[in-house]
């Protein structure tokens, strides 16, 4: 359920698409694939998460009402009873783990559940071993289901149920977790429904922590209640992509919650303006009007005591040093715990606040939202959290530079003949919110695997309605290859790229684009850009994914909440810095002669070393020359401009610093 409390918001509810991460790092593009047998790397990195897992675990055991170790097999523990199994296999999916488990043909090097108690036994749900072998034509892949179930235990004595369990897990090929954790109060007449893996950001094809140690509060379907049943199932979704690998369970524990009073806020949106995307660069003229809500502060709360509260939700946005509160507003809701959720599993809400104040000058800005309750919040430091976004002249995405800590590439391939590349493509969904906006080309930061002289388009997208960009109409386009100096040697040469447009475009208002960069199906040389790693609600990010016929690509949208990588593209606008601004970057900026007829001089006084790319367009905004001319030192620099080929007219040229300040002059080119 969400409370908004905006002029007119309507949030996205992002349809998932198909994705793949690299192995290198969880922000890679992530195509939808086949299974495949885990990396080394993919392995140690699943055991280190795991370790992390089991050192966060700290609920004291004297608070325990339930055990199973599976020490006994599916006999149970005590007086536990014994626990049921049933699946699409004939009952030989759902197992006791032996020494070779995982055993399935793309799970073989796969590390077996390291629980605290594995070694006296652990079930698994093996899938891989199931489907018999490699998936091929004669061995094609089965959808698989399966439950594993529990006997009947006595909550009755207990206020609050949280269920633990130690678990790890692989699964292929679609990004929704195929398994849930269900528990029933009446027999198994109905069931609720919990998220098995709350704590896994990951997606299709990435192993878990082993062990991740999870914990759900199930006291809405069990507390208080006599007659609990537990069970923990995979469910097919009808077309075979949750066919292979693992999932591995021990240790489950029961215990009542220890905290009362206890709410946190889980994160908080700088800019959910209206409808779609968090921006965190957003281009002053695309700001919304004050009069018209402003800036919209989004915050995800929770309450994880046991008691439902009454708190106030305050939401600010600050000045750069995040002393000075420009804008404040606050709210009264009811944060229900979980026994007393009006959605049983499910004590997490979401409130929007419009500020009613807008940007009027360029900076950085932070947002900041806060929760208080009356009496005392037995953890306090989690219930404030912010987060910076900047206001910016002439470009808007997702991306905070300083934030660029990870690389897109492409999913797999070795740059071969053989084996060349699988197609890389990324970019950013973007709303144009107001009238006026012209855009030129965009702001790209390659990553240092790029390879010299690969060649890529960039585009713009028109998206559809039903979100689908394969079928969107194309508004603009632009065909380039690497330049060797668009490859950063260093932190020092990361900066980012201007890349102009065929043509320019006017953005229309409301309508929402797509701002990518694209390779060839199949290339020797590989591309890689710049990306935030795992940021935080921000759909906006579109990936180019394989789909199941080899060579057709489709464009999806990134998946994994908590877990998307944003992509440094930027749209670039028509936004001119003005003469005031100018001020600030160059002390000089002309053409002479002026007008020309073969060569003209382009004059600059740099006041920092900098970047430079040029664009020249004629009247209309069509491109007529283009160049990313490299790093300029401070102070007088020139280059000449060869016009003898320009026909006579009027002409605009375009400076860009650093790829994202934009100088225009006006010259004119005689015959």
């Amino acid at each position: 359920m969400k409370q908004i409390f905006t002029l007119s918001m309507v949030l996205l509810a992002a349809t998932m698409g198909m994705a793949q991460h690299k192995s290198i790092s969880t922000a890679k593009p992530r195509p939808a694939e086949k299974p495949r047998v885990a990396t080394t790397e993919e392995i140690e990195r699943s055991l280190f998460e795991g370790s992390l897992s089991l050192g966060a675990n700290q609920v004291s055991a004297d608070r325990d009402v339930y055990n199973e170790d599976f020490s006994n097999g599916l006999a149970g523990q005590g007086t536990n009873g014994a626990w049921t199994f049933e699946d699409t296999g004939g009952n030989s999916i759902w197992m006791m783990a032996d020494a070779n488990s995982p055993a399935g043909f793309y799970s073989s090097s796969a590390a077996p559940l390291a629980s605290t108690t594995a070694a006296n036994g652990w079930v698994i749900f093996d899938a891989d071993l199931y489907q018999g072998g490699e998936i091929s034509e004669a061995n094609p892949a089965e959808d698989v289901s399966g439950y594993l179930v529990s006997s009947p235990i006595d909550f009755s004595a207990c206020p609050s149920v949280i269920l633990e369990f130690q678990q790890a897990f692989r699964y292929c090929c679609a990004d929704e977790k195929p398994f849930v954790l269900e528990v029933s109060n009446d027999g198994g007449a109905t069931w609720i429904v919990y998220d098995a893996a709350p704590e896994f950001n990951g997606g299709a094809n990435d192993a878990s922590a082993n062990p991740l140690v999870s914990a759900v509060d199930i006291s809405a379907a069990a507390a208080g209640q006599s007659f609990v049943i537990i069970r923990f199932g995979w469910q097919p979704d009808g077309n075979a992509s949750h066919s292979h690998y693992f999932w591995g369970i021990d240790d489950i524990r029961a215990y009542e919650n220890p905290v009362q009073n206890d709410l946190r806020v889980l994160q908080v949106t700088s800019g959910d303006i209206f409808a779609d995307y968090e921006y965190r660069c957003m281009a002053l003229e695309q700001a919304i009007d004050a009069a018209a809500g402003g800036l919209t502060i989004g915050t995800i709360y929770e309450n994880i005591g046991t008691i439902t509260q009454t708190a106030t939700i305050t939401a600010e946005v600050l000045d750069a040093s995040q002393t000075t509160v420009i804008a404040t507003i606050s709210q009264e809701v009811t944060v229900y715990s979980n026994a007393e959720s009006p959605t049983p599993g499910d004590p997490i809400d979401t409130l929007f606040l419009a500020t009613n104040w807008a940007p009027t000058e360029v900076g950085e800005y932070y947002v900041r939202t806060s929760m208080t309750i009356t009496g005392v919040d037995e953890s306090p430091a989690d219930n404030t959290l912010s987060k910076k976004f900047l206001v910016v002249e002439g470009e808007y995405g997702h991306d905070d530079p300083a934030l660029l800590n990870t690389e897109m590439t492409p999913y797999s391939g070795s740059g071969t003949a053989a084996d060349p590349y699988n197609p890389t493509g990324y970019g950013s969904y973007l709303t144009c919110f107001n009238p006026g906006s012209t855009a030129g080309g965009l702001s790209i930061r390659f990553d240092n695997s790029t390879d010299d002289y690969c060649p890529f388009n960039i585009l713009l997208l028109a998206r559809n309605t039903d979100y689908n960009l394969s079928d969107a109409e194309y508004v603009a386009y632009g065909e380039y290859e690497v330049e060797p100096f668009y490859v950063p040697t260093g932190a020092s040469q990361q900066f980012p790229i201007y890349l102009s447009f065929e043509e320019a475009v006017e953005l229309t208002e409301g309508i929402t684009y797509f701002a990518g960069i694209q390779t060839e199906f199949e290339t020797e040389q590989e591309l890689a850009v710049k990306a935030i790693d795992e940021i935080d609600s921000d759909f906006s990010t579109g990936y180019w994914a394989e789909t199941t016929t080899p060579g057709e690509f489709l464009w999806f949208f990134g998946v994994g909440f908590l877990t998307d990588a944003s992509p440094a593209i930027r749209l670039v606008l028509s936004e001119f810095v003005s003469v005031e601004e100018e001020a600030q970057f160059i002390n000089d900026f002309s053409i002479s002669p002026n007008p020309a007829s073969i060569n003209t001089r382009i004059s600059f006084d740099l006041k920092a070393a900098s970047y430079i790319a040029y664009e020249v367009r004629d009247i209309q905004g069509k491109l007529v020359t283009f160049d990313n001319i490299g790093m300029y030192n401070q102070g007088e620099n020139s280059f000449n401009l060869n016009v003898s080929e320009y026909p006579a007219g009027n002409y605009i040229f375009n400076m860009v610093i650093d790829g994202e300040k934009m100088f225009s002059r006006q010259f004119n080119v005689t015959r």
